[in-house]
């Protein structure tokens, strides 16, 4: 089906954030999948609407309870899958190579994200993993990007850079492996751009993870 530039960037947004995709035929066709945690239902069932139409008629969110790899602890989640559909195979490409040592699908940020990171996709994107860094007592922000390449994170800070002008640092995120990953922080003199960037399309339950610019959130 043709998708809508809304579709298209929920789609690259979450890909980056919580979103992923799933393929049975070995990457001949794909579904996208989306999670949340049961604390952000009404997120997800925004994310239903828009896809609604790549999804069918039984295809329902439902709640479930997963063991969460952060804390080793069970989490209550939503998710919902769209059927298989040959207009998402461009974000799989876009996102995923087969890891052949590993025999699995891995995920990292495209070469080419500048063309695809609107300011709705970077909506979805921060509403998925980002928060404000210290309420009370900053306006700075971070976004947890540690399940991508230190040089795929460096692509969305340069990205950010050059299409809008906002300036990024990076953290380090160590991983249970005991590799160093990187995390996007988007320090005070950043946080009003971006802030005012997405506003348009922040989702209300999540507007409390953005920066009102007087060290609260929205």
């Amino acid at each position: 089906m043709e998708l809508t530039q809304l579709q298209k960037d929920l789609i690259i947004g979450s890909l980056l954030g919580d979103g992923n995709m799933q393929t049975g035929s070995d990457g001949r066709t794909w579904r996208y999948r989306a999670l949340q945690q049961s604390k952000h239902k009404d997120y997800l069932f925004h994310k239903y609407e828009i896809l609604k139409p790549l999804c069918g008629p039984n295809t329902i969110p439902i709640e479930s309870i997963v063991l969460d790899d952060r804390t080793g602890k069970d989490s209550k989640r939503w998710t919902f899958n769209t059927l298989t559909d040959p207009s998402l195979n461009f974000f799989a490409n876009l996102f995923y190579t087969y890891d052949q040592k590993e025999r699995k699908w891995v995920s990292d940020v495209p070469v080419n994200i500048e063309l695809f990171l609107t300011p709705a996709a970077l909506a979805y994107f921060y509403m998925d993993d980002g928060s404000v860094k210290w309420l009370g007592k900053s306006n700075a922000m971070r976004i947890c990007t540690e399940g991508f390449t230190v040089e795929g994170v460096g692509r969305i800070q340069k990205a950010l850079q050059k299409k809008y002008g906002i300036l990024t640092t990076l953290t380090n995120k160590a991983l249970k492996s005991g590799e160093i990953r990187k995390r996007i922080s988007i320090p005070e003199k950043s946080s009003s751009a971006f802030s005012e960037l997405i506003k348009p399309y922040l989702v209300d339950c999540m507007k409390y993870k953005v920066s009102d610019g007087q060290k609260g959130h929205l």
